[in-house]
């Protein structure tokens, strides 16, 4: 089946929503979902979890 032109994309690899996604708590993410495997997560993390580009920006 080919992929819809129109769906949205996530993400730091710009594909679909596919697998486990995690979204960024920073309210201004310019991402804000991603797949686990590209953000090194085995598992939803607990309390409040922002993406390596809003972290790099909190310091």
């Amino acid at each position: 089946m080919p992929i819809d032109p129109n769906e949205p994309t996530y993400c730091f690899c710009q594909q679909v929503s596919f697998g486990e996604m995690v979204a960024c708590d920073n309210t201004d993410c310019d991402i804000e979902w991603f797949h686990f495997e590209c953000v090194g997560l085995k598992q939803m993390p607990k309390g409040q979890w922002f993406c390596p580009n809003c972290r790099k920006g909190r310091r």
